[in-house]
């Protein structure tokens, strides 16, 4: 069985938000491509989410995007959007949230 790598589009405005917030911030964002796996001649495929991973107090917080819209933290039921995000990232700035 042969299977085909290719490279998971990223969604620009989406990349825009979260490094806009990390840069106002003045955190670091950290980005891994995902990638979708394809089962040659056969109907089957498998998608690697994109990463974005955020380091605040050393507390790491790793994001994934499966589908180029939503973003999820702890669960993929569960999408996160960037106002909740950014609280997120204020709280463990300001001390709310102990590593």
């Amino acid at each position: 069985m042969k299977f085909e790598k290719e490279k998971l589009p990223l969604n620009n405005n989406l990349y825009n938000k979260l490094n806009n917030i990390c840069n106002f911030s003045n955190i670091r964002l950290e980005v891994v491509n995902g990638l979708i796996f394809k089962a040659k001649d056969m109907n089957i495929s498998f998608i690697e989410p994109h990463r974005f991973v955020i380091v605040v107090n050393d507390i790491k917080l790793v994001l994934l995007c499966y589908d180029n819209l939503n973003l999820y933290l702890y669960e993929k039921d569960k999408p996160i959007n960037i106002p909740i995000l950014k609280e997120i990232i204020d709280g463990i700035k300001g001390g709310i949230y102990n590593g």
